[in-house]
């Protein structure tokens, strides 16, 4: 008898052992990512080796490429970045953690449902740069720029600025089999089941878009709702109620968008050939072909500003002198 305890407490003392390495391993990597797990059970999965977590209340660390598997009746709570991302995750979801970078954070939800959090950007950051300069430059065409140059260059500064605005990089991203998701900061929720995903955004923006045309988004508010099917693109944002709203946030599944009625969307064929259409758009003389050209000429056509304003400087500078001359001669 007491041989068998000495093995059971052997097992049991060799379990725990590989549970902590397991969880040591590159501990320093993963201590500002981790799981917490309110109830049920989670399989986590690790350079091809599992642990099953299923003690309540405990917080484990994570490392990108992690992978958690949901049991019935579980909830979990990821945290990224030190708390400043939080995802929730719900009964029998599959999620991983493609990339935990100090810029981006990226994860895959592959079935199941999630509760997002992100944090927006703080001011001081190089994307409030990028604001201020898309600022900047909506301004240029009311400067004595566009005044000396003429009107032609007020089009395509606005071009620019819409195209900076729409390619800023996104500082989360979630990607499904259907789906790919992008945010700057907001909270919002996603379902997604086989071919098709469901996202309700809570508050903020996030944007929305199809695996087969990732380059077509379109932008979902607060409390509105929108999907992606295989075959089509985002359906378009439709408004629910503040109870459909909650609802969805507490559901526990997949299913917790059953009630909704989604908008109409486009199927995706129909959007790749419009997109071909709108790059076949015929330039304005003169336009540059990339937008790269068209800011290495914004950047020449603000040196020659600079070069005509010290011209102009010098100039009346001249005049000045040769006044003041002329009326020196005058007293004499």
């Amino acid at each position: 008898m007491q041989l068998i305890i000495s093995k059971n407490k052997i097992v049991r003392l060799f379990g725990t052992v590989c549970v902590g390495l397991f969880f040591l391993q590159n501990i320093a990597i993963g201590a500002q990512n981790s799981l917490e797990l309110h109830s049920g059970i989670v399989k986590l999965i690790r350079n091809g080796k599992s642990v099953i977590l299923q003690k309540a209340g405990e917080t484990y660390s994570l490392l990108a490429n992690d992978r958690l598997q949901t049991g019935k009746d579980t909830q979990v709570s990821v945290y990224l970045k030190n708390r400043d991302n939080t995802v929730k995750l719900f009964s029998h979801s599959f999620f991983k953690l493609d990339d935990l970078s100090e810029e981006e954070n990226s994860v895959a939800l592959l079935t199941g449902k999630s509760n997002f959090s992100v944090k927006p950007l703080p001011e001081s950051s190089g994307d409030e740069k990028e604001v201020n300069q898309n600022k900047e430059m909506k301004k240029v065409p009311e400067n004595t720029l566009t005044a000396k140059l003429g009107g032609k260059l007020k089009g395509n500064l606005t071009k620019l600025v819409r195209t900076k605005q729409r390619s800023k990089k996104k500082r989360f991203k979630v990607r499904t089999v259907s789906a790919l998701v992008g945010v700057r900061g907001t909270d919002f929720v996603i379902a997604t089941s086989g071919d098709s995903t469901n996202l309700l955004a809570l508050s903020g923006e996030v944007t929305l878009a199809s695996p087969e045309v990732p380059d077509y988004e379109i932008p979902v508010v607060a409390n509105e709702v929108s999907h992606v099917r295989e075959g089509s693109g985002p359906s378009v944002p439709v408004t629910v109620s503040v109870e459909e709203r909650d609802s969805i946030a507490k559901a526990d599944g997949t299913d917790s968008f059953k009630e909704v009625e989604f908008g109409p969307s486009e199927p995706i064929g129909s959007i790749q050939e419009r997109l071909k259409s709108e790059d076949k758009t015929p330039r304005l003389e003169g336009e540059p072909d990339t937008e790269g050209e068209l800011l290495d000429r914004l950047d020449r056509l603000e040196e020659l500003e600079t070069i005509v304003e010290n011209a102009e400087n010098a100039i009346d500078a001249a005049k000045s002198k040769i006044l003041n001359l002329s009326m020196t001669f005058t007293n004499r």
